[in-house]
């Protein structure tokens, strides 16, 4: 999807010179994908500041990676000792402006107010497993005792977009509604090693642990 037009508007309309350089992207690509997948399981834009929060050191790498290749910027880095937890995060108006006006990234607590992108749909195959792969990235769970691999969220419309994509890549699945706070949780599951073999042919995990865990069954 070309982005070129709407980012020389928005380039236009900024009225201060950013203290940061950015190369803000003029068409879709895998590793942008990725990043909103990132940001829609696990993500923070408040303040005019992108944050994204793990607990794992070395996952926060290769985020700074994805955003150096997207966006051409070095992000922060604060490790929260109390909460055993690591943030990073970037300042830069320019990138916050551009996932949100052109990306449709909501304000605040992401997934609080999270919908599917209208263009996802959209997009072609490699880019959706991106971004269903940035979701699973920040908020799935692999199962190390069977084969099992599940995600839940409060989003009813991320829930129905994962299952659409796990429909056209061949994988069964089961569904489960379970209301623990007063906006219900939808979790998806998928079991088995030939299920997960065939998820994996399309979605790659990049965090280091549920890596580490999906390869003990392919």
């Amino acid at each position: 999807m070309r982005l070129e037009r709407r980012v020389r508007d928005l380039v236009s309309k900024q009225k201060r010179k950013p203290l940061m350089k950015v190369k803000l992207p003029v068409e879709t690509s895998p590793e942008l994908c990725r990043v909103l997948g990132i940001l829609h399981g696990d993500g923070n834009m408040s303040g005019r500041r992108v944050l994204l929060t793990d607990e794992n050191r070395v996952f926060h790498r290769t985020i700074h990676k994805l955003f150096k290749t997207v966006f051409g910027i070095r992000m922060n880095l604060f490790h929260d000792i109390r909460r055993n937890s690591y943030y990073s995060y970037t300042k830069s108006v320019l990138v916050y402006r551009f996932l949100n006006e052109i990306m449709e990234m909501p304000c605040g607590p992401v997934r609080q107010n999270l919908k599917i992108p209208s263009y996802m749909e959209k997009l072609g195959l490699k880019h959706q497993a991106e971004y269903v792969g940035g979701l699973f990235d920040a908020e799935g769970c692999v199962k190390t005792r069977q084969a099992e691999l599940n995600l839940s969220s409060t989003s009813k419309n991320i829930f129905k977009f994962i299952g659409g994509f796990l429909k056209k890549i061949g994988v069964t699945y089961s569904t489960y509604e379970r209301r623990r706070h007063k906006n219900p949780e939808y979790e998806i599951y998928v079991y088995g090693k030939d299920d997960l073999k065939k998820f994996s042919r399309y979605v790659s995990f990049l965090h280091p642990l549920k890596m580490k865990k999906m390869a003990k069954f392919l």
